[in-house]
């Protein structure tokens, strides 16, 4: 799926997201980031709201994991099991979470999916507002192989 295809299947398939009017603005090999504009996310001081921002990083982590299964051929359904984010400053403008796979632990997850259908693996988000970091996220994300119960 191109950016256009995956921001709308994540706007069908998660309310949410659509709410948030976020986008998703690079797909690669090993890398993700998507957008969420400040206008649908702020609370009432005017800063984006801590929800979002978390929201966003683990969004972008999902993503990130769906597509390496997807590009690998492996059939698995895939949650968050844990979030976890650092606040470094108010986010006042239009922010980003950009995502990218631990190379090293990606075919230990992959072997591991495979011999036992369940697997585990760790994402770390940086969220920016251009190239300043606001906030630093990482989650544990499973997958339990398709057929697997």
């Amino acid at each position: 799926m191109n950016n256009e295809e995956t921001t709308a299947y994540l706007h069908r398939s998660i309310p949410l997201t659509a709410a948030m009017d976020v986008r998703v603005l690079v797909q690669e090999p090993g890398r993700v980031e998507i957008l969420a504009p400040l206008a649908a996310n702020a609370n009432h001081h005017g800063s984006a709201f801590g929800g979002a921002l978390s929201t966003l990083a683990i969004l972008s982590g999902w993503v990130l994991v769906q597509q390496a299964l997807d590009a690998a051929g492996v059939g698995a359904k895939l949650m968050v099991q844990r979030s976890e984010c650092d606040y470094l400053e108010p986010a006042l403008a239009d922010f980003h979470a950009e995502s990218r796979l631990p190379e090293a632990e990606w075919p230990r997850f992959l072997q591991m999916l495979q011999k036992r259908g369940r697997a585990r693996i760790g994402i770390s988000t940086i969220i920016r507002i251009g190239e300043r970091e606001v906030a630093r996220a990482s989650g544990t994300y499973a997958a339990i192989k398709q057929g697997t119960t």
